[in-house]
């Protein structure tokens, strides 16, 4: 347990600085607007071939960028993921030290416990729990 508490810690401190970075231009935003595309019932030979040119680079220029756009989303998810990782780990950690501390409270309480201050309390330390 402590061992995974440490290393929930590291990566904690390890992803503070990137936490702390303002956010990259995002691949997924800027798209090229569509090209103006001739009217297939009006328009002549020339017109037709200058259209398609026009829309394979626009068309190729935007799958690449959708690439990169999803190669984005999938490191933005294993981000997600490792922040959940790290978030459980804590979470188990003070929930099992809470359970863990209420154990040895109760067996404190069970055996009458000395110095009690009010009914249900425990002494410790000077403080009081209840």
């Amino acid at each position: 347990m402590r061992i995974l508490i440490g290393a929930a810690a590291a990566a904690l401190l390890l992803a503070s600085p990137a936490l702390a970075q303002e956010a990259a231009p995002s691949a997924c935003a800027g798209f090229a607007a569509a090209p103006t595309l001739p009217d297939g019932a009006t328009a002549n030979a020339a017109a037709i071939t200058a259209g398609d040119a026009s829309f394979r680079t626009w068309h190729a220029a935007g799958a690449e960028k959708l690439g990169q756009c999803r190669a984005e989303v999938e490191a933005a998810r294993a981000r997600v993921r490792d922040l959940e990782a790290l978030h459980n780990a804590a979470a188990e950690q003070l929930n099992g030290t809470r359970d863990a501390w209420q154990v040895e409270v109760n067996e404190y309480n069970a055996r009458g416990g000395e110095n009690r201050r009010e009914r249900g309390g425990v002494r410790t330390g000077g403080a009081t729990s209840n």
